[in-house]
């Protein structure tokens, strides 16, 4: 396996199903071998009783049968299972020795026989508490041996034993099927877990073969979602809607790029060939004025546009931070109008003042005078003359609510949407007459939403347009 394969997340997490997977299985293996080995017990220790009582009736209720008459006929009985078996008489006052132990010869030479307080401890106790060992007698078995000792009347203890081979062969077996089911299992659940993860984790492949394959120059390319909703579905849509966001942007600053080209491109290149005509031979004061004067006039308007987008980057990395400072909307809608009415006297137009109510709204004082000055010059700039400009300021419940109104040429339905994108003119043969250069709108949404105001535009070809921003919405 190459080492990009073993940095894989799709190994790591095969890795981790497996660990786990494996600490499961181990667990539940304890469990149910200790469950198995407790059932074999029980039942080893059931038989033992049955051996032991089976001893002390037949002494009991046949006259003249000795113990070890008793003992010989019960290994007969239960000579399937081959039962160590011996009766040990105490003594009434010396607990330190026995006083008979009556033994076959299976379990002669004393190779049975414990030490004698366990037996004194073995006669104190009742059928419920019946004293239960296992040991080892090397010499008897080679396996250990559980054994019993059943107090009977006299006193006499009878102790029965038996071989743990079967219970230990039992649970071998049960070890070896364990752990052959168990790797068994293990081996299927890691295939299929590695199976389940990697196709889990193919749509981050895919996100990660498109993200390499994307470039400026081709942004089309999406990711199959297949209408997934888990996780992995919400990564593959936020990167699709990234991918989008992107390339609108990556196709707004293309088409900005050529416009900003075209709109400092024409200015220059009227300037140069007046330069050049002017230049082909000798003119007489007027021409030189009347050309000089067409230069600085296309000067000018180049001087507008480069301003206007200084101020728009500007704008761009205005922070937040600053624009929470108390201002006076209506004083800085009376110096912007103040400072238009030049303008709209020298087109004949009446610049009115309407309903002006007292308002503040957290911001920047500078940015919001441009930004009311820039809604007058494009209302005096497209309004014919004779008409009429009104602004007024009013409060409505929560909101302070501007707007300038205008009696002009109006905005076609289709364009509402587009008069705030940079360089956009609604109607192209008149923007060199109405020297509008498509930044002033631009600048005007890009400060009401830096200061969380919203534009609402109503407006009718032929009659008007009406702007309102309305601050604390």
């Amino acid at each position: 396996m190459s080492p990009k394969a073993l940095h894989s997340l799709s190994f790591r997490l095969t890795l981790w199903y497996i660990v786990i997977l494996v600490g499961i299985i181990v667990l539940a293996g304890f469990f149910l071998y200790q469950e198995f080995k407790d059932g074999l017990v029980a039942d080893l220790d059931a038989k033992l009783l049955e051996i032991a009582n089976d001893v002390n009736e037949y002494w009991g209720r046949s006259r003249g049968v000795s113990w070890l008459d008793a003992v010989r006929r019960t290994e007969e009985e239960f000579s399937a299972v081959a039962p160590f078996i011996q009766v040990v008489e105490l003594t009434e006052k010396d607990k330190d020795r026995l006083a008979e132990v009556f033994a076959p010869e299976r379990a002669g030479a004393g190779l049975f026989t414990l030490e004698p307080r366990t037996y004194y401890k073995a006669d104190r106790a009742d059928i419920d508490e019946l004293v239960y060992d296992t040991i080892e007698r090397r010499g008897l078995s080679d396996h250990p041996l559980r054994i019993i000792l059943f107090p009977v009347r006299g006193p006499y203890i009878v102790q029965v034993g038996l071989s743990l081979g079967l219970l230990d062969a039992d649970l071998r077996r049960l070890l070896l099927i364990l752990g052959i089911a168990g790797g068994l299992v293990m081996l299927l659940a890691a295939l299929g877990g590695n199976f389940i993860i990697r196709k889990a984790l193919r749509p981050v492949r895919s996100v990660a073969d498109t993200a390499r394959r994307i470039s400026t120059e081709d942004l089309s390319l999406r990711i199959e979602a297949r209408k997934r909703r888990d996780e992995i579905g919400e990564l593959v849509d936020t990167f699709n809607d990234m991918i989008a966001r992107l390339e609108k942007s990556v196709h707004k600053i293309k088409q900005f790029s050529g416009d900003v080209s075209h709109e400092l491109r024409t200015p220059l290149t009227i300037i140069r060939g007046e330069v050049e005509v002017l230049l082909r031979k000798e003119r007489t004061p007027e021409e030189y004025r009347r050309i000089l004067h067409s230069a600085l006039e296309e000067t000018h308007h180049l001087e507008r546009i480069i301003d206007d987008l200084l101020f728009l980057s500007r704008l761009e990395a205005v922070s937040g931070a600053g624009l929470h400072k108390p201002v006076a909307l209506d004083e800085v809608l009376l110096r912007a109008v103040e400072s238009r009415e030049s303008s709209a006297a020298e087109k004949r137009l009446e610049l009115r003042i309407g309903k002006m109510d007292s308002a503040e709204a957290p911001g920047d004082e500078r940015l919001l005078e441009r930004m009311i000055a820039n809604l007058l010059d494009n209302a005096i700039r497209y309004t014919p003359a004779g008409g009429e400009v009104e602004v007024a300021l009013e409060r409505r419940g929560g909101a302070s609510v501007l707007s300038v109104r205008d009696t002009g040429i109006g905005i076609p339905e289709e364009s509402i949407p587009l008069v705030f994108d940079r360089f956009y003119v609604v109607d192209k043969s008149r923007s060199k007459e109405t020297g509008g250069s498509g930044l002033g709108l631009s600048i005007v949404k890009r400060v009401a939403d830096s200061h969380g105001a919203r534009i609402e535009i109503d407006s009718e070809v032929g009659k008007g347009t009406l702007f309102r921003i309305v601050f604390g919405a």
